[in-house]
């Protein structure tokens, strides 16, 4: 009987014994986050987002995602990233944060996604295209 026990995937194919199902987590590339959660070195956790109020403030003190200084940017990105829930952090913790975190290229990626994201729903044309076959509007 034991020989018919389901065994996890990583061990079946020594054993030769059937592979239980692997759970695997199917990112689609149409899915985007809403949200990121990073850990600083003591274990803490701080949730990284922006909305509209942020980013337009983040506009107003010169952050651009198209930049000849892209030192500069990412500071400023990473630092808008805590305006909506951790407004208290001081820019120095932030680049300590920083720091510590890794992979730095994929995390200045989706935080570069997450800052477009206010922007793509002030945008969205959905909702305004359920209501009005028509465009609202015309040019003369």
């Amino acid at each position: 009987m034991s020989e018919n026990k389901i065994v996890p995937v990583d061990r079946a194919r020594k054993e030769g014994k059937p592979m239980a199902a692997e759970e695997k987590k199917v990112v689609s590339a149409e899915k985007k986050a809403n949200y990121v959660i990073i850990k600083d070195e003591k274990g803490n956790e701080y949730k990284l987002e922006f909305n509209a109020r942020v980013v337009k403030n983040m506009e107003r003190n010169g952050f651009k995602v198209d930049t000849d200084y892209p030192y500069t940017m990412i500071e400023k990105l990473f630092t808008g990233a805590f305006q909506m829930h951790h407004r208290g952090v001081l820019p120095e913790r932030i680049m300590e944060i920083w720091h510590f975190q890794s992979p730095k290229d994929k995390l200045l990626g989706v935080l570069t996604q997450l800052y477009m994201k206010p922007l793509e729903d002030l945008m969205d044309d959905e909702k305004a295209e359920e209501e009005n076959e028509n465009p609202t509007w015309e040019t003369f």
